[in-house]
Parts: structure tokens; C-alpha cells; sequence
């Protein structure tokens, strides 16, 4: 499975540039290309990001965000996309639109992922408070077909994820897109400091613990997917 060069292609955030008006085009465009490089072999997912704007602050109502998504889907649907992937969210209510907007705009399986962080009391939360048990919640009843966590953790932290959704649901797909472990700040810059082989040395334990999709986010390389692949191969 790949995803498509569309994160944020939405147009509350094509709009920051002057592109708002191309947001199928642009959409549509991320899929073709997608697919064209997928050959027959792969899955092609299309990728939907946080927006960017607060409803609960008031900066865009929710039928901004929901057309929004609306649009954006249409696009990556167009473009002949396999499924889509909402991914790094951490609103409850954006992520609830984006679902629905996808569920309207297509016939497409959607996948929700949400991105948690541990906090001193060793609780799994968004930047928003949601914590895992209360996203599950959330995106089944919106309809997704996917869940699961990306960004935000390295390997370990994903596996004490994951077996806190098995513990809530055993059956659901769940995607998994771990960084290269948690950012330093190193000689001036952002380093992400698990190597490939370190990486994929974990991924058996991640999928014991219930994970069915496995990939890489902040920091993976190629090397780090050719690694899991020979792992779980």
C-alpha cells in the first residue's frame, strides 16, 4: 500500500496559498499519479489531514470543514484511489466530518488514524485530550472501516496503543504507521533516531498486538520499509 502527495490538500488548506479553487484537480492529480507508480501490485490510499482550522474556536463552521472534505475526496476518488486514509488527527469533531464526508463523496472503505501522545500519568491522548478509548468511539459510529494511530510515537509506544484498541475491539482492521522513534534535537536539527533495523526488530511484537496494516511516518526511510517487509515476509 502506498498513499497518495495529498495531506494537505484540502481547500481550508490550499486556500493559504490561492489553490482552494483546484482542490479536485490537485486531488485528482495525487491519485492518477499514485496509481500510475502502483502498477498493478499496490494499493493506492488516498491521504486526508487535519485542516488546520478549529471548529470548537470558532475560525470555520463545520459545514466549511465537511465540504471541504467533501471535495477532497471526490478528487482522490476520481483520480481512481483504493481507499482513503484520514490520518494525524486529533479532533474529535474534524475527524468526525472528514469520515462522513468520504462516506458521502464515495463508496470508498475509509481509515481514521489519530495521533496520541503519552502524558505523565502514562494515559495515550491527542493534543485535544481524546484518549483511545473515547477515538474508538467516535470514528465507529461515524462509519469508518480502519482505525488506528500514526505519527506522534515510535514503535513501542504504537504497541501499548494497539493493545489498548484489542482490549475495546478485537476485530476491526488497524493501521499502524509508527515514526522512527521519538524526535531529538540534534546539531541544529530534528533527527528521528531509530535506525531501520531497530525498527523493524519491533514489528513482530506489533502485529502480535493486533496491528493488520504496518508502515512508517516521521522519519522512515525506504530502507526502514524494505526492513519491515523482510520481517513480516
Amino acid at each position: 500500500i502506498i498513499l497518495t502527495n495529498s495531506f494537505g490538500a484540502s481547500p481550508l488548506k490550499l486556500e493559504g496559498y490561492g489553490l482552494e479553487a483546484q482542490t479536485i484537480e490537485l486531488n485528482r492529480s495525487a491519485a492518477e499519479l499514485s496509481k500510475k507508480a502502483a502498477g498493478d501490485r499496490v494499493l493506492v490510499m488516498g491521504s486526508m489531514g487535519p485542516t488546520g482550522k478549529m471548529v470548537m474556536m470558532g475560525e470555520v463552521s463545520p459545514q466549511e470543514v465537511f465540504n471541504g472534505f467533501m471535495e477532497q475526496a471526490k478528487g482522490l476518488a476520481d483520480g481512481g484511489v483504493d481507499g482513503i486514509v484520514i490520518e494525524t488527527m486529533s479532533d474529535p469533531e474534524e475527524a468526525k466530518l472528514a469520515i462522513e464526508a468520504v462516506k458521502k463523496a464515495s463508496s470508498l472503505d475509509v481509515g481514521c488514524t489519530f495521533t496520541f501522545s503519552r502524558n505523565q500519568d502514562g494515559v495515550y491522548r491527542t493534543m485535544m485530550g481524546t484518549d483511545v478509548e473515547a477515538y474508538l468511539e467516535m470514528v465507529l459510529a461515524a462509519g469508518a472501516d480502519i482505525i488506528g494511530a500514526n505519527c506522534g510515537n515510535g514503535t513501542a509506544g504504537m504497541i501499548e496503543i494497539v493493545r489498548k484498541i484489542r482490549a475495546l475491539d478485537p476485530d476491526i482492521p488497524v493501521l499502524i504507521h509508527a515514526n522512527a522513534g521519538l524526535p531529538i534535537y540534534q546539531d541544529g536539527k530534528t533527527v528521528f533516531p531509530e535506525s531501520a533495523g531497530e525498527m523493524s526488530s519491533q514489528i513482530e511484537e506489533l502485529v502480535k498486538a493486533g496491528a493488520n496494516i504496518v508502515g512508517g511516518c516521521c522519519g522512515t526511510t525506504p530502507e526502514h520499509i524494505r526492513q519491515i517487509v523482510q520481517i513480516l515476509s
